[in-house]
């Protein structure tokens, strides 16, 4: 993503996420609802690009993103880093000196 401005591009939702919208509907369970026809592609700072190539601002915040945004360059290279040492570890089942 080059530019950092929501940009629609198709009717929401777009071909290609009817699709995966329709595949999710008579597979996944119905008790795992989803608020927004929204198919995430990719994202970066408060952007979100869908599968259509639509852009929106992520007023959601996502769970692991609130106070840095999406793909930050010092947050992904920390967990690159943590990946090649572990990747989970159960805080209350086991110690870890890093905790």
């Amino acid at each position: 993503m080059t530019e950092k401005l929501p940009r629609i591009v198709t009717k929401l939702p777009g071909p290609r996420a009817r699709d995966i919208i329709e595949r999710d509907r008579r597979y996944i369970s119905p008790s795992y609802t989803r608020s927004y026809p929204l198919v995430a592609k990719s994202a970066s700072g408060a952007i979100v690009e869908d599968v259509d190539g639509n852009r929106f601002l992520d007023f959601s915040a996502g769970i692991a993103v609130c106070s840095t945004g999406h793909c930050q360059p010092d947050v992904v290279r920390a967990v690159q880093k943590q990946a090649e040492t572990l990747i989970h570890m159960s805080g209350t089942d086991f110690y870890y000196e890093q905790m």
